[in-house]
């Protein structure tokens, strides 16, 4: 094999090598827009599950309004929960939000916290909610007109990032094919 072949074949490889390790990671917005049923413990969509940690009679639930996510419960600070179905980590970016003061902390231990009452407002999060397996979500802030005095939130448009697949890392691959191209010529030599 002529020399400048073998070489082109190896810029090739190597080319090929590098862009197939620069994948991108994939955005999902979950809108909740297919959300139904009163008062349940948890709802997916988009390979997410929201679920209410603490619940039964006072405890805390998910309730459709209008193409976005009511929870609210008796019992303040009643922790929800939002995690991918798979398990895997992901990227919490921002999400619209109304209600109360509430508090976000991820597994991680990061903590964002959104104080006194908020009309609707995209909320974005610091990138220390990048790469987390779960957060968690509790409100401390009573609904006024509730004469229970139950905590609320509202949240909606909830915008997530999948980190890409990793890729076999680029140096292994490319010496594992310069080991095949250099095992192929001994065996022509021969």
């Amino acid at each position: 094999m002529n020399i400048f072949k073998w070489m082109r074949k190896l810029l090739a490889a190597a080319v090929f090598m590098f862009g197939a390790g620069a994948a991108s990671a994939a955005i999902v917005v979950i809108d909740f827009d297919e959300i139904d049923g009163i008062y349940i413990d948890s709802y997916n969509e988009s390979g997410y599950s929201f679920t209410s940690l603490e619940t039964g009679i006072g405890g805390g639930h998910l309730h459709p309004g209008s193409g976005n996510l009511w929870l609210h419960s008796q019992f303040g600070s009643s922790p929800y929960q939002i995690r991918r179905e798979d398990g895997l980590n992901f990227d919490l970016l921002g999400f619209e939000y109304l209600g109360g003061t509430s508090t976000f902390i991820a597994d991680n231990g990061a903590t964002y916290n959104i104080v006194g009452e908020v009309p609707l407002t995209f909320v974005e999060l610091p990138a220390s909610f990048q790469n987390v397996n779960y957060v968690n979500w509790y409100m401390t802030t009573p609904d006024p007109d509730d004469i229970y005095g139950e905590d609320w939130g509202r949240i909606d448009n909830v915008v997530t990032r999948v980190p890409p697949v990793p890729e076999p890392a680029h140096a292994g691959m490319l010496g594992l094919g310069l080991a095949a191209l250099a095992a192929a010529r001994r065996l022509r030599r021969r």
